[in-house]
C-alpha cells in the first residue's frame, strides 16, 4: 500500500531535490536560457503550453549599480492561431546576489534573492494578486512559479528555464 506521506523523496522527483543556492545572481541569471512555459487557467479550465528562448544580457548601469536586461522571446499555438510571447524587465543589483526586478518603464516588480536556492516573493497589480516562487535547480536550470488570483483572473504560470551553453 502507498504511503500517503511519500512525496517522491527517493523517486527523485525534482521538488524533492534540495534547491541549489546561488551565491553569484549575475553570473547565474546572464546568458541565453530556452524555456518551456504551462499557464493553467482554472476559470476557463484550460492549460497551454508554450516555448522560447530568454536573455540576460548586461544593461546600462543604474545609480552605478550593474543591471541585467531580460527578453524572452517564445510562442505557442492555439488550435490554428499562433500567439506570440514577449516581455522584458531590468533586473537592478544592489550587491551581486541580490536584485531588485522591475518593469520596463521602471515600476518595481519585486526583489529576487536566491542565495538559499529558493524565493517566495509577491506582487500586487491593481485588484490582481501575483505569488511567486523562483527555485533554482542547480548551475543550468531554474524554475518559476506564479500564481495570479483577481476578479477576473486564477492562473498558475509554470516555466522552467534550461541554459544554452555555447558550442
Amino acid at each position: 500500500m502507498k504511503d500517503p506521506n511519500d512525496r517522491g523523496i527517493d523517486r527523485g522527483r525534482s521538488s524533492a531535490q534540495a534547491p541549489h543556492n546561488v551565491q553569484n545572481l549575475i553570473g547565474f541569471l546572464e546568458g541565453t536560457w530556452q524555456f518551456e512555459r504551462k499557464v493553467h487557467d482554472m476559470k476557463l479550465d484550460t492549460e497551454v503550453d508554450a516555448i522560447g528562448v530568454a536573455w540576460f544580457k548586461a544593461g546600462e548601469p543604474h545609480n552605478g549599480l550593474d543591471t541585467l536586461d531580460y527578453t524572452e522571446d517564445g510562442g505557442t499555438d492555439l488550435g490554428d492561431t499562433h500567439l506570440e510571447l514577449d516581455r522584458e524587465f531590468r533586473y537592478n543589483f544592489t550587491n551581486a546576489d541580490l536584485a531588485e526586478v522591475r518593469f520596463t518603464d521602471g515600476r518595481f516588480f519585486h526583489v529576487l534573492d536566491m542565495s538559499k536556492g529558493i524565493v517566495r516573493v509577491d506582487h500586487n497589480c491593481g485588484e490582481d494578486t501575483y505569488s511567486g516562487v523562483f527555485r533554482a535547480l542547480g548551475e543550468d536550470g531554474w524554475l518559476s512559479v506564479w500564481r495570479i488570483e483577481g476578479p477576473g483572473k486564477a492562473q498558475v504560470v509554470t516555466t522552467r528555464y534550461i541554459r544554452v551553453r555555447p558550442n
